[in-house]
């Protein structure tokens, strides 16, 4: 049986652009939610040395990632940016450039990881705020927590600050 195309709700059209955004907005925090939720089940507690069998798990990675202690195509302000594998740039397989001095601070590497997963899974859909609430529930953490250990990492790893 082929697969048929999803069925709409006829109110969606009668909602104001901003309401369907704003609907569009929640639905993907909530699976934000839940996937992070799931791989907290999976993997948890998130250790550096927990972080290959995460990263290679399809039920919450979409991409098979490999970590680089390099600064990659990374910005002064960034811990670390996701890319295609340059060993073979059009297959399924992304690097996770990480800032060289967390090579050496394995403990705060899972805050650098959780923060980019929703990134290396949806792209430039993700925002600060969605990577903030997946890193922090897939390490069992509040929000604000984990916004508090993420600025400590970055202290640690040498990142420039954005303020000026």
């Amino acid at each position: 049986m082929e697969p048929q195309p999803p069925v709409f709700p006829g109110f969606l059209r009668d909602l104001s652009p901003e309401a369907v955004s704003r609907l569009g907005e929640q639905g993907l925090r909530e699976h934000l939610l839940a996937q992070a939720r799931a791989a907290h089940g999976r993997h948890a507690p998130l250790t550096f040395e927990k972080l290959p069998q995460l990263l290679s798990d399809p039920d919450c990675v979409r991409h098979p990632v490999r970590l680089v202690f390099d600064l990659g195509p990374m910005a002064p302000h960034q811990f670390a940016e996701p890319a295609p594998d340059p060993q073979e740039p059009a297959g399924p397989m992304r690097v996770l450039y990480l800032r060289p001095a967390l090579r050496d601070k394995p403990d705060l590497v899972p805050l650098a990881v959780a923060y980019l997963i929703p990134v290396i899974n949806y792209g430039e859909l993700i925002k600060d705020e969605h990577a903030l609430l997946y890193g922090a529930t897939l390490l069992g953490l509040g929000e604000e927590e984990y916004y508090q250990q993420l600025c400590a990492m970055a202290d640690a790893c040498g990142v420039a600050s954005t303020l000026t």
